[in-house]
């Protein structure tokens, strides 16, 4: 289009260096306006008043030379104060920095375990000031002890180091024994705590130090069968050798046995469910052994792993294994046995078992072949012990034999033809009774019966001459037998009752409420009793005399008395525990021709303390009907109009 050509024309004039034209100088004649007087403005633009001012305002003042000396001298001191900062702060001179405080430590990296470990600490100052009120303090690790005693554990200790002057360091000798397992790495803090003068704040410097345990100071060793047969005794020797240079204290070896595995003796006898020992102190050289018999019941082929750990303890009235110092592994095979042997008491399968005093017990004993071939003249002998046992209650099922004299009955296995063997893979099974001494005739002391099983044949392939044997013990626990009586009396006890009798609706009359516990045999611990007042009976109190522990829930109605511990023989060998207190009947309308209850829901629970087993009583609701009140008539009792 024309407008277009137009346009690129123009640009290229414009933007060419060699096609540049200058513009044509077209001018035109301004139109005069006839309604502007124009020799006034004239006039008023180049009045004098106008150039007297224009020549005013170009006059610049001079500048103020003290001024500009001002300005320079302030911007050099800030120069100087930024430079002198930068140089304290990031040159490390300041009066109060903490990386102008070292400590060092001069000692070995490796110890073995047991050795007094001797460290030399120094605590240098390389600021400007003094260090005031200077403490140095120790966090020790896990197993570390004074070495003038191996008892004594060592945890946080602090001393004062007091004025380190600048330039100046402040040293300390640091001893003590590390007790650990080989190998690992114990972790030792220091950490210093200073002021500067004129100054309230307190600094701190931290420091760890890492030293790792070489060769322990005892040594586990164990000598045991690599193989057993299950249900067979067999001896395990634990040796435990001192290799440390000093004294060793409290020194305590623990096992810990597989599933299926029963002590049943150890010399010397362990101090705690039989797998802890306390060895004692420990000097260069020491040797102790221990011997623990035990059997072990587990299938064909299976393995079972014993651990023991010895170390020390931490000095406390009861022993234990405070630090692990060593520890061993052995592992056994098990082999099935030749004959198979299962007993079960009441039905159940425990090594112990807890039973009622002069309760009748039914004992199982199953005797099975495992060998490949026929196992002849198989037999079963079961010998009772225990002061706890009723001689004249034993009774040999399935044509056993029991001898009273040696406490042992016996009984020959045959297959169902009745000839005395059994082929591969039978089994027979006989059954013996017998219960424990009345709960009056037993003690702490005598509170168990045990069985000593022994299964035996003779295998044909060994020509019928050379007998297996399995052999197996159980124990029955007799547990604690507690009675609870509870009473209503009138007349009688601590209190001086009042109101009437028969109780009267509307009318109040109290009654005394007494609580006796006896215990036969066997501690019971955290014995407690409960019980809840009956409908419109109130709480009135324990005589002011009472020591014993009672509280009452008004919410509801409830009472509980906290015995405690309630020793063997309590209203035996000694005074039974007694409790009284009093309660207040207000009959109502609808108890008219009843006996009101006083008090019901009476139960005592506890814990045997050798059993473990949880002990409970409890009894019938108290009643307005006083039977052991020797002032009670018939007919008091019931509530009249």
């Amino acid at each position: 289009m024309e407008g277009e050509d137009r346009i690129d024309r123009l640009n290229d004039k414009l933007n060419s260096r060699t096609r540049y034209e200058d513009p044509t100088d077209k001018r035109t004649q301004v139109r005069a306006d006839s309604s502007v007087d124009s020799p006034d403005v004239a006039e008023s633009w180049h009045s004098p008043e106008l150039n007297e001012m224009l020549r005013h305002e170009r006059v610049v003042s001079p500048p103020n030379p003290f001024m500009r000396k001002v300005f320079i001298v302030a911007v050099i001191f800030f120069v100087a104060t930024i430079a002198a900062a930068g140089y304290i702060f990031m040159g490390g001179t300041n009066f109060i920095s903490s990386k102008n405080v070292d400590i060092s430590i001069l000692g070995p990296t490796t110890i073995a375990a047991g050795e007094v470990l001797d460290l030399g600490v120094s605590v240098t100052n390389t600021n400007n000031a003094d260090l005031e009120l200077a403490n140095l303090s120790i966090y020790y690790p896990t197993g570390a002890r004074n070495p003038t005693n191996t008892g004594e554990a060592l945890t946080f200790s602090k001393e004062e180091l007091g004025v380190i002057k600048a330039g100046r360091e402040a040293s300390r000798d640091v001893r003590m024994v590390i007790l650990g397992t080989t190998g690992e790495t114990k972790e030792i803090k220091f950490s210093v705590e200073y002021k500067v003068k004129g100054s309230n704040a307190k600094f701190y410097k931290d420091k760890i130090y890492e030293i790792a345990l070489g060769s322990a100071p005892l040594t586990v060793s164990v000598n045991a069968p690599n193989t057993i047969t299950s249900g067979e005794e067999f001896t395990t020797e634990v040796n435990v050798d001192m290799n440390a240079t000093d004294v060793l204290k409290n020194v305590v070896l623990k096992a810990e046995y597989p599933y299926g595995y029963t002590v049943s003796g150890a010399e010397p006898r362990a101090v705690t469910e039989n797998n802890l020992w306390t060895l004692g102190d420990l000097v260069p050289g020491d040797k102790k052994k221990i011997i623990i018999r035990g059997r072990i019941i587990g299938e064909n082929e299976e393995e079972r792993t014993f651990r023991f750990y010895v170390g020390v303890s931490d000095g406390s009235g009861s022993p234990n294994l405070k630090i692990p110092v060593a520890s061993l592994l052995n592992t056994i095979a098990i082999n099935r046995s030749a004959i198979g042997l299962a007993v079960r008491i009441n039905g159940e399968n425990s090594e112990t078992y807890l039973a009622p005093a002069a309760r009748e017990i039914s004992a199982s004993f199953n005797l099975s072949n495992n060998l490949p071939d026929k196992l002849l003249n198989p037999k079963v002998e079961v010998t009772l012990s225990g002061s706890a046992l009723d001689k004249n209650s034993v009774r040999a099922g399935n044509q056993g034999i029991y001898d009273q004299s040696s406490s042992k009955a016996t009984w020959s296995i045959g297959d169902i033809s009745g000839a005395p063997e059994l082929v591969p893979g039978a089994s027979g099974e006989v059954t013996l009774i017998f219960a424990s001494l009345p709960a009056t005739a037993l003690s702490g002391n005598n509170s168990e019966i045990l069985l000593d099983i022994t299964a035996s044949g003779l295998p044909v392939d060994q020509g019928g001459e050379k007998s297996v044997t399995t052999h197996i013990t159980r124990k029955i626990k007799i547990s604690s037998q507690v009675n609870l009586t509870s009473k209503s009396l009138y007349s009688l006890g601590p209190f001086a009752n009042h109101g009437p009798k028969p109780p009267k609706v509307k009318e109040t009359t109290t009654y005394s409420i007494v609580f006796n516990i006896g215990n036969t045999q066997g501690d019971i611990a955290d014995a407690k009793v409960t019980a809840r007042l009956g409908p419109n009976v109130k709480w009135l109190g324990v005589p002011a005399t009472s020591r014993e522990n009672i509280t009452y829930d008004s919410g509801s109605n409830t009472l509980t008395w906290a015995i405690g511990n309630l020793p063997s023989g309590t209203g035996f060998s000694s005074a039974a525990k007694e409790l009284a207190f009093q309660v207040e009947l207000t009959p109502t309308a609808g108890q008219v021709g009843t006996t009101p209850v006083l008090i019901d829901r009476i139960s005592l629970t506890g814990k045997d303390s050798s059993s473990g087993s949880v002990v409970s009583a409890t009894n019938p609701p108290v009643t307005t009907r006083l039977v052991g009140d020797p002032a009670f008539i018939q007919g008091d009792d019931i509530v009249v109009q």
